[in-house]
């Protein structure tokens, strides 16, 4: 798999992010993680990823802010997945004012990842 085929996972929790990676490269994907937003600007650049999957509530910078500057940065080539515990229609809106593609919650149904995911590798 070439590295312009990667996913972009970004999430602060080391379990959450852990356990999502694994099962994603189970399913054959080449999976690249970060911890913070920082992080994934660094990895983005470097893999190029058709798709990038991030929490939306992080520390310092957040999942809205970072779609925002994928976005910017990258424009709609990158496929955005924001993942949220929040049950709040204001987060859900934050994200897709951000150019997000994709809203799920946590805990996520890999099902449901595993149908939209596919779609863009």
């Amino acid at each position: 798999m070439s590295l312009d085929e990667a996913i972009l996972l970004v999430d602060d929790d080391d379990d959450c992010r852990d356990a999502l990676q694994e099962l994603l490269e189970r399913d054959g994907h080449f999976v690249v993680a970060a911890a913070s937003a920082e992080d994934a600007m660094t990895l983005i650049a470097k893999h190029q990823p058709v798709c990038v999957i991030l929490d939306l509530r992080m520390p310092e910078v957040g999942g809205a802010e970072l779609a925002q500057r994928i976005r910017s940065t990258y424009g709609s080539g990158v496929v955005l997945i924001v993942l949220t515990g929040s049950v709040e229609t204001s987060d859900q809106d934050e994200a897709e004012q951000a150019g997000v593609d994709i809203v799920l919650h946590k805990p996520v149904d890999m099902d449901r990842l595993r149908g939209i995911v596919p779609r863009v590798t």
